[in-house]
């Protein structure tokens, strides 16, 4: 009998243990969710200012070089928005599991206030707008490839 009373005693214990873990690993997704994201901003500040510098110089032997660029900040533009929209879909897992855990836990729901609006409200969160940026960089690749490709078949 004394053994099931300190189970009883354990418990919350564990359950908070349990939410910490939950919570930490839900924060670490938002955090890496931030790093990826200004990771892609940055390859692609750096992918247009190859294409402007050399754009910039334009010389015929050079017109294929910016048709790749295009083509290439196209590529990595469609794959930034996939990796943001799957990281968009993992964050509201676990989303989900810290406002369960704290619908159990937590006397003043404070997770189920604050994190509620994100679901309710989409377009509040900066890391849900954010993951539709790439689709900015999308059509800007493309509309550069449009201007480029031309390009290539002028005096052939």
């Amino acid at each position: 009998m004394d053994k099931e009373n300190l189970e009883e005693k354990r418990k919350p214990d564990r359950d908070i243990e349990i939410f910490k873990m939950v919570e930490e690993h839900f924060r670490q997704d938002v955090r890496e969710f931030w790093v990826r994201a200004n990771f892609y901003l940055l390859a692609h500040a750096g992918l247009f200012s190859v294409f402007v510098v050399a754009y910039s110089t334009l010389l015929k032997s050079q017109i294929m070089i910016l048709v790749i660029l295009s083509m290439l900040g196209l590529v990595v533009a469609m794959f930034w928005f996939l990796v943001l929209r799957g990281s968009i879909k993992w964050l509201q897992c676990w989303r989900e599991q810290v406002i369960d855990l704290d619908k159990k836990l937590d006397p003043f729901k404070c997770y189920i206030k604050v994190e509620s609006l994100a679901k309710e409200r989409p377009f509040l969160s900066p890391s849900y707008i954010t993951q539709f940026l790439p689709l900015i960089f999308v059509v800007a690749w493309l509309a550069v490839l449009l201007t480029v490709l031309p390009l290539v078949f002028v005096d052939c």
